[in-house]
């Protein structure tokens, strides 16, 4: 029995290792049974206390990526407008007290240690700044005194380029990782106009996007939507207080770069126009505001635009486009237009002679339709009573064209307004550059209300009519495109990287007269100048086919002060308005140009005549465009290179020439002047 007892336990004792290996797999087991179950309850079932989640997870930033604006160039690659990064720098003067303070001496020792480096920092502002007025003890009592009153945004400089932000990164405190030294760098884009006020209208503006009041001027604020590009998105989420890192498992989105601006103009050419306009205005102090128009005769491109205005201290601006959006009575440059239809629908040639008459037309009274004393001067010289169609055109004549218009129209006057509705003359033609507070042109209507008995002899010499000096310059640039009317336009295309996308070509509108019709009229113009009333442009550098005109302005109403006449105050003072338009060489016709001037109110009996003034300017215009087109060979080209220099090899794109511009201009002065030398 004893035996068998010793038998058993030594069987036991054998066996122990067995069941506790069987025991622990069991445990093993059931622990993996329950911390397998743990996690498939924490990943797909328990859901943490939203309270809590704020204190755990990193907060995510959203970051706008600002696109580069698109840069504005003229017909050659010129650099009108380009955007260049510049830099605002302001200070934390609190960064660092508050933990300086609650440390005890360690905390004491620190904080005057920030002192002594911030003096340091004042001495190194005032030297890189170098700001007239702003020394080191400047400096130092800003930033003592802000740091007193806690203050954590303080302005230390703005607009500031980045070899400046570069110099302040390496000053005591500035020189600190993050945020430590209080440094805090905002980036701004600034809008460089390398040719100052030039065209400064056309090239227009962006004011107050993001908001309701959004203000869209010229081509800036025509093609906003291409310069502006597209915003980007980064997302990212904060480390510690001052630091943040991009989040990967958010969505980044690159941004775009606005295309740039290709525009028709050519800035020698917008030089010219805007010096001769000046030096006009400058020597008739009558003149408050004047606009000048040059166009391509083929294409209809515009190559210069000008809108010069002079406030009561004599500075010059540009604040209206006066050239597209103002409408207003032309006055005798409109004969050209009368004429026009006169000759297309064969009711006369230009050696038709007609009764003078004195210069009265019969049919109405002297006090409504007043005596024309050119006639009666051109009678009383050569002893003649007939006078011919073009001999009235030379000399401006309004009765011959009255008379003219009255005797083949009157019956059926819608035959001659439908004529000018057909010329465009009622419509701006969708041009690129909308004006805010733009008139509308207006052609009359025999069978609107507003028409008068008068109203066909006045549309004939320019009255009753409103079009805009750009309308008046398409017309004309028609007769001197054989009669072939072609769209204005300012933009050639737009484009990316050197590379055209959207290209503008010329189109026609219409045609107006034949060649032969056109080839007459030109025939007439060529008079005004050699022996009309532009006599003036007699001794220009390349002969010019024109006309001139000068009309009485409408006054507001505060203007008239009561007067009763629309043209006229109390005192009988008036505005008048001058013109000449024209093209040059006459015969072989490149360019059509329009000059326009405005003058304030005229005491009474003194006038401002489109031959006397507006001639004046076209004289000075092509004189200056013609040496230009025949002496100037050293161009800036497209990449903004100059020539002699690619020819050496050395290159300087426009980005580089932009920023010389912004931060060394005397430099970029000197290039410029180099090139015009040349």
């Amino acid at each position: 029995m004893a035996k068998q007892d010793i038998e058993t336990r030594k069987e036991k004792e054998k066996n122990r290792p067995s069941r506790v290996l069987m025991q622990l797999r069991v445990v093993f087991l059931a622990v993996s049974m329950l911390v397998a179950g743990k996690i498939l309850y924490l990943q797909y079932i328990w859901e943490p206390n939203p309270k809590f989640v704020k204190d755990f997870k990193p907060a995510k930033q959203k970051e706008i990526i600002e696109p580069e604006r698109g840069s504005i160039l003229d017909h050659n690659g010129r650099l009108l407008a380009i955007s260049t990064p510049l830099y605002n720098i302001r200070m934390d003067c609190y960064v660092q007290k508050e933990h300086n303070e609650q440390d005890g001496e360690r905390g004491a020792k620190a904080e005057k240690e920030w002192l002594e480096n911030a003096q340091l920092l004042s001495g190194g502002l005032a030297r890189v700044l170098n700001e007239p007025g702003k020394d080191s003890l400047y400096y130092w009592n800003l930033i003592r005194k802000s740091r007193t009153e806690k203050k954590k945004y303080v302005s230390i400089a703005r607009n500031i380029d980045h070899g400046v932000l570069l110099e302040l990164q390496e000053l005591p405190l500035f020189n600190l990782p993050g945020h430590k030294g209080g440094l805090i760098v905002e980036k701004v884009d600034r809008r460089l106009y390398p040719y100052g006020g030039l065209a400064r209208r056309v090239i227009g503006y962006v004011k107050n996007n993001d908001d309701t009041s959004a203000i869209h001027v010229g081509i800036e604020g025509k093609y906003h939507y291409l310069l502006h590009g597209t915003k980007g998105v980064a997302w990212k989420k904060k480390t510690d207080k001052w630091k943040s890192i991009e989040d990967k498992d958010s969505t980044y989105t690159a941004a775009e770069d606005g295309a740039d601006v290709r525009t028709t103009l050519d800035i020698n050419m917008q030089d010219i126009a805007d010096k001769a306009l000046r030096k006009n205005m400058a020597s008739n102090l009558d003149i408050k505001e004047g606009c000048v128009v040059i166009m391509d005769v083929k294409t209809g491109a515009i190559r210069a635009m000008v809108n010069l205005q002079r406030d009561s201290l004599g500075n010059y601006f540009e604040s209206f486009n006066m050239a597209a959006g103002r409408p207003a009575e032309p006055g005798s440059v409109f004969k050209a237009v009368t004429l026009t239809t006169l000759l297309e629908d064969r009711k006369i040639g230009l050696e038709t002679r007609i009764p003078t008459r004195h210069g009265i037309m019969e049919e109405y009274p002297l006090n409504e339709v007043a005596q024309d004393r050119y006639i009666v001067n051109y009678e009383n010289s050569t002893k003649e009573n007939t006078i011919s169609v073009i001999h009235g055109f030379q000399i401006s004549s309004n009765y011959v064209f009255r008379r003219l218009v009255k005797d083949h129209y009157g019956e059926a006057p819608e035959e001659f307004t439908s004529r000018l509705h057909s010329y465009n003359l009622g419509a701006n033609f969708d041009f690129e550059l909308t004006e805010r507070g733009s008139g509308k042109p207006s052609i009359p209507d025999p069978h609107e209300r507003s028409w008068s008995r008068t109203s066909l002899i006045s549309s004939a010499i320019g009255y009753s009519v409103k079009v805009t000096p750009l309308q008046v310059a398409t017309f004309y640039n028609a007769i001197a495109n054989d009669g072939k009317m072609m769209k204005p336009y300012i933009v050639e295309c737009t484009e990316r990287d050197g590379v055209a996308e959207k290209v503008n070509e010329p189109m026609l509108l219409n045609s107006i007269c034949s060649k032969a019709t056109a080839d007459t009229l030109t025939r007439a113009l060529k008079r005004v100048t050699s022996d009309g009333t532009a006599k003036v442009l007699k001794n220009a550098r390349c002969q010019v086919a024109g006309k001139t005109g000068t009309s009485r302005m409408y006054l507001t109403p505060k203007e008239q002060r009561g007067s009763g006449n629309p043209y006229e105050d109390i005192d009988g003072r008036k505005k008048h308005q001058g013109t000449f338009v024209g093209f040059f060489p006459a015969d072989d016709p490149k360019y059509t140009a329009i000059v326009v001037t405005y003058t304030g109110l005229l005491d009474k009996g003194k006038n401002v005549y489109g031959g006397a003034e507006a001639a004046k300017t076209f004289k000075d215009i092509v004189d200056g465009v013609w040496s230009y087109e025949t002496e100037w060979s050293q161009e800036i080209e497209a990449d903004g290179s100059i020539p002699e220099m690619k020819a050496k090899n050395i290159t300087v794109d426009r980005k580089i020439l932009a920023d010389l511009a912004v931060n060394q201009p005397e430099a970029f002065k000197a290039i410029v002047n180099t090139v015009k030398e040349k």
